[in-house]
């Protein structure tokens, strides 16, 4: 082998290796989470379907979905470990597919596009350590 093949063998050795112990991440540095349930209505109705997503003023985000109106499996790190501890914006998804759209890709919002933006959705949750979180939200349209 070549210097130059060894230096870049040894190069990606050693990219590998900080992308595994990166990765991985040791379970300290995991952010703490709470459980989370509630509801979401849209006019006064159940949100039948969709995605909520809690973001915190740092770290990482949790996701859970909707049905029939219920909050369900919120997660940040394991499924159904609730989203991160403190105050969170959140953002709300629901969507059908476009029946003129030919491709079969693009989907039309169920709710106003203002809930799908962290900046514009006005909606916000404080999730507090140690105890299940029950948080409503009522979209309007």
């Amino acid at each position: 082998m070549s210097g130059s093949q060894s230096g870049i063998v040894c190069f990606l050795l050693l990219t590998i290796s900080l992308m595994i112990t990166g990765c991985g991440g040791d379970i300290d540095d995991a952010p703490e989470v709470a459980p989370v349930s509630g509801t979401v209505q849209f006019n006064g109705k159940p949100l039948e379907e969709g995605t909520i997503v809690f973001h915190p003023t740092s770290g990482r985000s949790a996701s859970g979905m909707i049905k029939g109106g219920k909050i369900i499996d919120v997660t940040t790190t394991t499924k159904g470990d609730g989203a991160p501890v403190g105050d969170n914006k959140v953002t709300i998804f629901s969507t059908k597919p476009d029946p003129k759209d030919l491709s079969g890709m693009g989907t039309i919002s169920l709710i106003p596009e203002k809930y799908n933006d962290v900046k514009k959705s006005g909606l916000n949750a404080m999730i507090k350590g140690n105890q299940e979180n029950t948080v409503t939200f009522d979209l309007k349209k």
